[in-house]
């Protein structure tokens, strides 16, 4: 009984801060092993959030005050997806206030001195944050080549579209945009042989929260205008998820501590922002018949990943008018996010080093023979990155032994 009753506890994702604090503090066996976000500890562990702000109108003890007898304990932390949050203050609140703590970083992705992107400042001194910075000793390393071979996630294949020449004009050079309704026409085009006629789904990554809006705007009206052209045509079911503004919402704050353009792109008109995604919410509403609205923007953000999983289920089971086709994004769902049914992602968005790997390997989950190979199309000829992020985290050296992933 005790085995099982520690098994549960092993598995089971605390709903909200104050659970999270009632397990720590527990003596129950149980709550020795807790699986949680650091999100939700990092708000614990600061005093400014709206909890612990409540916390003390009520004259109650904020969590980090209750947490305290725990301060000088040995504890073990096991970070999932250690490239992701760990440069920010919940990584550093959490190391401050657990100072014996133990800490372990799994990840596909490291940062390494060629993919940092932060800095450290220590003596005047200037250098990159690297996951070694944080975990320092590594402990083993399983790369995308080593999961190829013992078949735990697929390969590749990638297509760079070509844009047909027009005279008198320049064509893009790799890493520029092109028209959004080339990019939709060839979506348009290609999507049914993607996903072996629709039994997979797609992702759209995009490179705004202003692209993100355009490209949901343009699928409704050039999918309306196709089917009126052609009465055969069945439109895709497309979605779009980006966060709202923080607006100083502590959750949403931390959430955005992942998602840095969509941080950067909410501090101009977050209004319109606002506005724009009440809008895509009434469409997603309409068209599944949900009830969605933005102060509840996790329970939208939930819907849709539930939604590209159901892609497992027979149309005769779960109808395809119910499922999502393609889901627009910007950072969200890019990195952290799995389902086996996801098979295909369409770039309009510069991606390298981590951030290209997290992006194509939402692709390559395994299922059985009817998917070969995660798809890739990317529309910004990308091949130069795609070969550099593919050496640097496969350990293989050569741009030939990269293509072979």
């Amino acid at each position: 009984d005790e085995f099982n009753k520690f098994q549960e506890g092993c598995v089971e994702e605390n709903t909200n801060t104050a659970t999270l604090v009632r397990r720590l503090l527990s003596e129950d066996y149980a709550a020795k092993v807790i699986v949680t976000t650091i999100q939700k500890l990092g708000l614990a562990l600061d005093e400014t959030s709206k909890r612990n702000q409540q916390r003390k109108k009520n004259d109650q003890p904020s969590f980090k005050e209750m947490l305290a007898p725990l301060s000088d304990k040995r504890i073990v932390f096991i970070f999932d997806e250690c490239h992701r949050s760990q440069f920010g203050e919940n990584h550093r609140a959490i190391k401050e206030f657990f100072p014996k703590a133990q800490l372990f970083g799994f990840t596909g992705t490291p940062i390494f001195e060629a993919n940092a992107s932060y800095q450290k400042i220590q003596d005047e001194q200037s250098s990159m944050r690297t996951t070694s910075d944080l975990f320092q000793k590594q402990l083993h390393a399983y790369t995308i080549t080593h999961a190829i071979e013992d078949a735990n996630v697929l390969r590749f294949h990638i297509d760079y579209f070509k844009v047909q020449e027009e005279k008198g004009k320049t064509p893009p050079k790799p890493g520029e945009a092109i028209a959004k309704k080339a990019v939709i026409e060839s979506i348009l085009e290609k999507h049914n042989q993607s996903t072996a006629d629709r039994r997979f789904n797609a992702i759209l990554a995009t490179a705004s929260i202003n692209d993100a809006i355009e490209y949901h705007r343009l699928f409704g009206t050039m999918q309306k205008e196709k089917a009126k052209a052609d009465p055969e045509f069945k439109p895709l079911n497309i979605a779009c998820v980006f966060s709202p503004p923080a607006e100083g919402d502590p959750d949403v704050k931390q959430i955005q501590e992942d998602l840095p353009q969509e941080q950067e792109d909410n501090q101009v008109d977050p209004e319109g922002k606002k506005a724009a995604l009440k809008a895509i919410m009434a469409d997603y509403n309409a068209l599944y018949g949900t009830n969605h609205r933005l102060n509840e923007f996790d329970l939208y953000y939930q819907d849709i990943q539930t939604r590209i999983k159901d892609q497992q289920w027979p149309n005769s089971d779960h109808p395809a008018a119910q499922k999502i086709d393609i889901t627009i994004v910007v950072d969200m769902l890019l990195t952290g996010f799995d389902s086996k049914y996801l098979n295909t992602l369409y770039v309009d968005k510069n991606l390298k080093h981590h951030g290209l790997i997290q992006a194509f390997s939402r692709t390559n989950r395994v299922l059985n023979a009817t998917k070969p190979y995660g798809n890739i199309l990317d529309f910004r000829q990308q091949q130069d990155a795609v070969d550099a992020a593919i050496a640097l985290f496969s350990g293989e050296k050569t741009g030939e032994q990269a293509r072979e992933i």
